[in-house]
């Protein structure tokens, strides 16, 4: 089953935020890592808002590969990089098939 990493990004740094970017995504893509959804400037329909700008929703082939290339070293070493770029909120989910109608 599918597992999926939502994060809620705001940008503190653009240019390490970039930076950040482009160094994870050939990191994520070797465990399998696709890139669903972006999104920016949200507009709640329900709840307040933390403030974020944009999020990020990518999906993992299984949730080990997910965890693995969040504690891979070659993740742990960008890590700066996102910390000083933005403020995220990343969560992972477990897929889970749709409910029939």
């Amino acid at each position: 089953m599918p597992a999926y990493m939502i994060s809620q990004v705001t940008v503190i740094d653009q240019e390490k935020f970039q930076s950040y970017l482009a160094q994870t995504q050939p990191i994520a893509a070797k465990f399998g890592a696709k890139p669903i959804a972006l999104g920016a400037q949200p507009k709640m329909l329900n709840g307040e808002s933390d403030g974020h700008q944009m999020v990020f929703v990518i999906e993992f082939p299984t949730m080990e590969q997910l965890e693995a290339w969040h504690h891979s070293d070659e993740y742990k070493a960008i890590v700066t990089l996102r910390e000083e770029g933005s403020l995220q909120h990343m969560v992972a989910y477990e897929g889970m098939a749709p409910p029939q109608q």
